[in-house]
């Protein structure tokens, strides 16, 4: 297994090499990940308002002989990135509406945490529990009475902190998001995607009573070897408790290619710089805004990006990130699946590849850009 070392990327990507010598950083970038099984496979995708646009695909779906290779038709499962393209913006158009409200706190046992708390995950809410185990001992998990048993626990399960006294990262706020829009929306998450992402995405939810598997099973790159489902997970979300949840939920579900994340990062980049609501949640003050993570020097993006980032990350090893300031506006997207065939060290893994290419693309931006002007 690869070291986080293995890939490296310390410059802050404000120098200014020959685009040429741009476009092959990352390319080399991408490509020794593959080769130091960071992920069997990368997708990429950087387009800005300047009119740049680049995609990069290496490796193949699996490490087995013969595995397709990644291209733009790849599908990957995005995890957490459900929760920017797919939940945020769904609850945004419910505030927009009047259907929901920001201040509400509309969950009986957690007194006071409201819908903006759970958009900026300082409800006090735990971070994770496998509420799978309770679907998969009943013997219903994806199934309707699944679903209803993992948000009843869910809902049910106690806050460790009061409101807005700290920020921890926590799928349950989102997962009740999703429950909260079904209600108040009166249509399944899967048939309200249509209302926030571009026309003909690809972008899906696979509902498991209806789906089975994705339609493009062949083209999806497959996750981690579950040990309860007793098998490698590929064309069925990942997460367990979306899974036991029927496969569409708040918190993780959607899969889609880097042509698909492509386009919905970059009709959120406009609502981000523009003057609606998404735009109020992406500039709120805090570590967080609402619905998105904010980039800072030791994450994910290193230094490569603007002070004014937002984006979000993705377990499975995927990440998207807009900066409104590089080059009148600029959404990078990178999609792996580094959790195949296994999630060791896959946390240090994504990071290490993360900072690299968000570098190297930084670089490539300013280096086109200013060959073009």
């Amino acid at each position: 297994m690869a070291r986080a070392s293995d890939v490296s990327g310390t410059d802050d990507g404000s120098a200014v090499p020959p685009p040429e010598a741009a476009d092959y950083a990352v390319s080399l970038v991408l490509e020794h990940a593959v080769e130091r099984a960071l992920a069997p496979g990368v997708a990429a995708a950087i387009v800005t308002r300047g009119g740049l646009r680049r995609r990069f695909c290496r490796g193949a779906l699996s490490y087995e002989p013969g595995a397709f290779a990644v291209d733009e038709a790849t599908v990957f499962d995005l995890a957490s990135l459900t929760k920017l393209l797919a939940t945020t913006r769904l609850v945004a158009r419910a505030v927009d509406e009047g259907s929901v409200r920001l201040d509400e706190a509309p969950w009986p046992a957690w007194p006071g945490v409201t819908v903006a708390h759970a958009l900026r995950h300082d409800g006090g809410l735990v971070a994770h529990r496998p509420f799978f185990e309770l679907a998969r001992a009943a013997g219903v998990a994806g199934l309707p009475a699944g679903h209803r048993l993992v948000v009843d626990a869910a809902l049910a399960t106690p806050p460790e902190a009061p409101p807005g006294a700290r920020t921890v990262y926590s799928d349950l706020g989102f997962l009740a998001l999703g429950e909260l829009l079904v209600q108040r929306r009166g249509r399944r998450l899967e048939e309200q995607l249509v209302d926030v992402i571009p026309v003909k995405s690809g972008l899906r939810f696979v509902r498991l009573a209806d789906d089975g598997y994705h339609p493009a099973l062949p083209l999806v790159a497959p996750t981690e070897r579950c040990p309860w489902r007793r098998r490698v997970v590929q064309g069925q979300v990942h997460d367990d408790n979306a899974y036991a949840m029927g496969g569409a939920a708040g918190h993780a579900g959607l899969f889609g290619s880097v042509v698909d994340v492509e386009a919905a990062a970059l009709s959120l980049l406009d609502a981000v710089q523009g003057r609606g609501t998404l735009a109020a949640w992406a500039t709120s003050a805090g570590p967080r805004g609402l619905g998105f993570d904010k980039a800072t020097p030791g994450g994910s993006t290193g230094a490569a990006l603007g002070s004014r980032t937002v984006g979000h990350l993705g377990f499975t090893g995927t990440s998207v990130w807009l900066d409104p300031d590089l080059d009148g506006g600029a959404a990078v997207v990178l999609l792996s699946n580094a959790v195949h065939p296994d999630r060791t060290d896959v946390v240090a893994r994504n990071r290490a590849l993360r900072q690299a290419f968000h570098v190297a693309a930084a670089a490539w931006v300013r280096a086109s850009s200013s060959s073009s002007s």
